[in-house]
């Protein structure tokens, strides 16, 4: 299983899908999250930029 870094004030070079276990993309920073995708089957993880925060793990419709 892949590790899910953690993020500070940088975004790691590449997150792979815990699903697919291709490359995820990133797409854009909202609300204080990083917002990462997989563009196969469409997983996203929205990381918190404060360390104390978790992680959250969505779907939607793949590309």
């Amino acid at each position: 299983m892949t590790k899910i870094p953690m993020v500070d004030d940088f975004t790691p070079d590449e997150l792979r899908c815990t699903t697919c276990l291709l490359p995820m993309q990133y797409q854009s920073k909202s609300n204080g999250k990083f917002l990462w995708q997989c563009f196969k089957c469409g997983k996203q993880y929205l990381i918190s930029e404060n360390i104390d925060t978790s992680i959250e793990e969505r779907w939607s419709p793949p590309r």
